[in-house]
């Protein structure tokens, strides 16, 4: 299991968020971002770019799936850490705040239901959609009109809601997160 800081995991994901995909290579001592690999800001150049069916030189594609809830968790925190880094790619295209919000939103909870597929217990899986249902309403946890709802309720403005969606997508729960340290 790959064991990153969260400031190391935001770093790495700086420099491999690829046109809003993250490529991930794994060599032997763990992730490489040294200088060479890829172009002069640390992308590597998708798998199709090299011969068929090989890897780059020195290099093995995280291509399987994970398969433990621990690996599943890596899996999710990474596509998650990603997020504010997209967040700044859409800002460069001018995308509304509300669209943004939308956007973080969906990467999020899209994270969060290919997670739950993933999982190996279907049973862990549907004690994590009951406390959704519990405390959301929702089994796959809040949705986009819950969380502008909750916001305002709160007396948030319509921006303060939708720089507040941006900004939780892009966060954890570091009592998961530590069942896997």
């Amino acid at each position: 299991m790959l064991n990153i800081s969260k400031g190391s995991m935001k770093t790495w994901a700086r420099g491999l968020v690829l046109s809003g995909i993250v490529w991930v290579t794994v060599g032997c001592a763990g992730i490489n971002t040294q200088p060479g690999h890829g172009d002069s800001h640390g992308h590597m150049p998708p798998p199709s770019a090299h011969a068929p069916g090989h890897p780059m030189p020195g290099h093995h594609p995280l291509v399987a799936v994970p398969e433990t809830d621990c690996e599943i968790r890596v899996w999710y925190n990474y596509q998650v850490v990603a997020i504010p880094v997209i967040n700044n790619r859409w800002i460069k295209k001018e995308l509304s705040l509300k669209e943004r919000a939308e956007r973080a939103y969906n990467l999020r909870h899209n994270a969060r239901i290919n997670a739950r597929f993933m999982m190996s217990s279907p049973k862990e899986m549907q004690a994590l959609q009951a406390r959704d249902m519990e405390k959301y309403g929702n089994p796959d946890g809040p949705t986009f009109d819950y969380l502008v709802a909750k916001s305002l309720n709160s007396g948030l403005t319509e921006q303060q809601t939708y720089e507040n969606i941006i900004t939780s997508s892009a966060r954890t729960d570091n009592s998961y997160n530590a069942q896997c340290e």
